[in-house]
């Protein structure tokens, strides 16, 4: 009932008012085109490109795309834009004015987008007025996004390169004193491999003092035997721990010269899926749509107020 009764009262509204709503419409329209027209809002043409991560480490538990777009909104990446572009003054914005730099800000996030899709991939947009630049401006977004993961990159290589080579350095003192110490037994006490003297010194030992004759040949031998008793334990101690300092500082040096070339390495950071191109048609206003939502909004407001405008004159004319 109170449907019936308000679709009727809507009809007849419409059936008494219809010349004043027509002529708010066609108003209303003109009015709009006008202000969506070129002359009033500068057309803006859109160009994207869409990427996917490569060779991006993550620094915490964010995934590769997280990270991703958490570099491209940097601050690093926007004021290269902003710089290269002179976006400032595509913006209208006097740098030397108060709050110029949230200015800035807030319309280069209206102009520059990044969105993560669900399939992983990360879209880049850029809305200039010349179509050109917008394709440029993509271009040098991925281009400084490269640049700053390899800084990023780099300064964890290079954290990584200085605890290597004073680890390096720290293995090369210690191999250095072992080979001292081991230089001193040798040229102290003439012993230089510690198995085959030992061996030769015995069995020559055994051969002359069993050997009628040839006993007093036994005191050329006897220095060598008592060297090899004295320090003998130092001796084979010394070799086998200088032997597995010099490993150790092998395998540190080939990580020190694997994280050197991580930081000498020039590598891109993403794999551009979709790259970004001129568009040859502007992707901002959307003039059909202002005009029919204005046109819309506009009867809709007139319409209510016709309603209680009506609704005024007939309480008034009760009371009389």
């Amino acid at each position: 009932m109170n449907s019936e009764y308000n679709n009727s009262v809507l009809f007849s509204l419409l059936l008494r008012w219809w010349k004043e709503l027509l002529g708010v419409a066609v108003l209303a329209l003109v009015l709009s085109a006008l202000f969506s027209s070129p002359f009033i809002i500068t057309p803006k043409y859109k160009s994207f490109a869409v990427l996917y991560p490569a060779n991006v480490i993550p620094m915490g538990v964010e995934t590769p795309t997280e990270q991703m777009l958490q570099v491209l909104e940097s601050d690093n990446v926007r004021d290269s834009i902003v710089k290269l572009y002179n976006l400032y003054e595509t913006y209208g914005i006097d740098p030397k004015a108060p709050a110029s730099t949230t200015a800035l800000i807030r319309e280069y996030q209206s102009n520059v987008t990044f969105r993560k899709t669900e399939y992983e991939s990360v879209v880049i947009e850029v809305l200039d007025a010349d179509p050109v630049k917008a394709r440029d401006m993509v271009n040098s977004v991925i281009y400084f996004f490269n640049r700053k993961e390899r800084l990023l990159q780099q300064e964890k290589a290079m954290e990584l390169v200085k605890i290597l080579q004073e680890q390096v350095a720290k293995k090369k003192t210690e191999m250095d004193s072992a080979e001292a110490v081991l230089a001193g037994i040798r040229q102290q006490y003439g012993i230089l491999d510690y198995s085959l003297q030992t061996e030769y010194a015995t069995e020559r030992y055994l051969e002359v003092i069993s050997t009628p004759g040839k006993q007093s040949a036994a005191k050329e031998i006897e220095p060598l035997l008592n060297a090899l008793k004295e320090k003998g334990g130092d001796f084979i101690s010394l070799n086998e721990h200088l032997w597995r300092i010099r490993g150790s500082y092998n395998n540190l040096k080939e990580q020190m010269e694997a994280a050197v070339r991580d930081v000498e390495k020039d590598l891109t950071y993403c794999n551009v899926i979709t790259n970004p191109v001129v568009a040859d048609k502007k992707a901002y206003p959307i003039r059909w749509l202002i005009v029919l939502v204005s046109v819309a909004g506009t009867l809709l407001m007139t319409l209510l107020f016709l309603s209680i405008l009506e609704n005024v004159r007939g309480a008034a004319a009760k009371q009389q």
